[in-house]
């Protein structure tokens, strides 16, 4: 009796440890390290439609790119859709293997590697069809009423001229909000990335043949991966996404980021 009950008690051991391995090891693949091992990249990422969203087709263009180039190298991308400030800190901390997208901010070089460009985003102005609106420096649009975004950048020049109030800037909450001002001829310009007002106009439909842009853009900025330094193949993950980006622009040379 004793013995078979020692022998019960040594199997259920036994049992016990090997579920404790088998969890051990279930947690070790959701780790970053064991991610790119297993050829799953993870990548924290906030909105920003049309570039990247949890709910836009492929997740949107620009992570359709991050995810080929991943592709060429033999890896598969998970994409995981938080708050910016969340995913960015959650990635300077090593919990995912790389975040999308971000423009160039020199503070971010401490905790992060700089993919090579990813996409390119071009402000330009928009303005009402009726309006025959021209530029060759921003100095030809002194005088004008522009339409903003509440805590909107639009590059050193443009700022100035805001701050010096050579042009005046109305702002609200919604890029939506400055297309139906143009509309109306409440505002004179409205400057954004192309992409993202053609983007919101195209969900208003009612403005379709009012409103265009002029075709020079007055601000380009790249956007790029980040790879945090913290995680422990950092330096793989930026050569293999690079090499493969780089096949990317070989295939689809006609879009290649300048």
């Amino acid at each position: 009796m004793d013995s078979r009950l020692h022998s019960l008690k040594h199997i259920a051991l036994l049992l016990t440890l090997a579920l404790l391995l088998s969890s051990s090891s279930s947690l070790a693949e959701t780790t970053p390290s064991s991610s790119v091992d297993n050829k799953v990249i993870r990548i924290s990422a906030g909105e920003w439609p049309p570039f990247i969203g949890q709910n836009l087709q492929n997740h949107g263009f620009v992570a359709q790119i991050v995810t080929q180039a991943f592709a060429y190298q033999g890896y598969q991308v998970e994409f995981y859709f938080l708050p910016w400030k969340r995913a960015y800190n959650e990635a300077a901390q090593g919990k995912f293997d790389a975040t999308a997208i971000w423009m160039f901010d020199e503070a971010r070089t401490e905790h992060f590697h700089y993919s090579e460009p990813v996409s390119r985003e071009e402000f330009v102005f928009f303005h009402h069809v009726d309006n025959q609106f021209d530029w060759k420096t921003l100095s030809d649009i002194k005088g004008k009423h522009l339409g903003g975004g509440l805590g909107y950048s639009y590059g050193d020049e443009l700022n100035q001229l805001i701050e010096d109030k050579q042009v005046t800037m109305s702002r609200v909450n919604e890029p939506k909000q400055n297309l139906l001002r143009l509309s109306h001829k409440r505002i004179d310009l409205y400057p954004e990335e192309v992409h993202i007002g053609y983007y919101v106009l195209m969900q208003q439909p009612e403005l379709e043949g009012q409103i265009t842009h002029h075709p020079v853009a007055f601000l380009t900025n790249h956007n790029y991966l980040l790879i945090p330094k913290s995680h422990p193949n950092s330096e793989k993950i930026l050569a293999e996404f690079n090499q493969g980006l780089s096949k990317w622009k070989l295939e689809h040379s006609n879009n290649t980021v300048k």
